[in-house]
């Protein structure tokens, strides 16, 4: 048998967060040596004990650590309104028992350093949050960026409105000068926005699909209506979209996406444009001035972006996945 290739999960649970987790264990396709959490949805702490409470949910605490995340984005003080979208304590209206798994001295920065030293040229790090994490164990060691198979994000808008301003999707909003940092250092990125994941929606029928399964699935079933009643109270329609559990399916299927290589120039000092995603395609023929030796190195650092849906249907591929781990709550 082929062994699962590596994965971490940097996550800052979340409603989609904790979707995405159930999603990544019921396809079976990976080894998740840790998930990390990060300040965003909610702050840092808030978000640790989210994940150690779906780790215990989805019964991994035994052999899935849980590493705390930053304190706050790089530069700015961390958003704390999300309440208001995913629940009191991040999770819709539930409260999920502690994992009984002892508390881990190391970040998750640090773990993300040293997992990518122990499975060099083979770890997948997948980020459902801001990046600050990311960005971190960069700033630390460079090299993180080369010793990375492959990095998936959900963040930042290429061609479409935002979500959290009119320019800026919330996880590159949150801490915009993480995700340049990030972007800027040559890691072989694939940035799943919001270009792609407004397409790919959990609707009414197949949340009936999921409540029908029985217990296993009644944990996910209940956050999918609080996030579809979120995004009903927010001005959306009868359905909810899958922004973290996409990226989570793009880290082995990039079929669920229409991507174009390109660079991603993230806006760090307007506030105005705070987090607005500029896409520079690759194949782009700019004719308008000669570009600075700056911007000309800058947008070299490519990876693939998201322009819209793929010929895979993925919100088909997520209710049929979910029930294959159950979890409990």
């Amino acid at each position: 048998m082929t062994p699962r290739p590596p994965i971490v999960l940097d996550s800052d649970p979340g409603i989609d967060d904790a979707l995405a987790l159930q999603y990544l264990l019921g396809t079976g396709r990976w080894d998740l040596k840790a998930y990390t959490s990060v300040g965003g949805n909610l702050p840092a702490e808030q978000t640790y004990l989210n994940a150690r409470a779906l780790t215990r949910a989805f019964g991994i605490d035994a052999d899935v650590p849980v590493h705390r995340g930053a304190g706050r984005p790089l530069t700015r003080l961390p958003y704390t309104a999300a309440t208001a979208f995913h629940g009191p304590a991040g999770l819709g209206n539930e409260t999920l028992p502690d994992s009984t798994a002892a508390h881990l001295p190391e970040s998750s920065a640090q773990a993300l350093l040293r997992l990518s030293r122990e499975y060099e040229g083979e770890l997948t790090v997948c980020a459902t949050g801001p990046l600050t994490n990311v960005a971190i164990a960069l700033l630390e060691d460079p090299g993180f960026a080369h010793r990375v198979r492959k990095f998936v994000f959900m963040g930042g808008a290429a061609q479409v409105p935002g979500n959290i301003t009119p320019v800026a999707e919330f996880n590159i909003w949150a801490d915009p000068d993480a995700a340049e940092v990030v972007l800027s250092s040559g890691i072989p990125f694939t940035m799943v926005d919001l270009d792609a994941s407004h397409h790919w929606l959990v609707r009414p029928a197949d949340l009936a699909v999921l409540e029908a399964v029985g217990p296993g699935t009644a944990l996910a079933a209940r956050l999918l209506r609080a996030y579809m009643d979120a995004y009903q109270r927010h001005g959306g329609r009868d359905a909810c979209p899958l922004h973290d559990p996409l990226a989570v399916g793009a880290c082995a299927d990039e079929s669920y996406l229409t991507t174009a290589e390109g660079a991603v120039i993230v806006e760090c000092t307007s506030e105005l444009t705070r987090g607005k995603t500029v896409f520079v395609p690759s194949a782009a023929s700019r004719v308008f001035y000669a570009d600075s030796p700056t911007l000309t190195a800058r947008t070299a650092l490519t990876g693939r972006v998201a322009l819209g849906p793929g010929p895979r249907d993925f919100t088909k591929d997520f209710v049929a996945t979910l029930p294959q781990w159950p979890g409990v709550g």
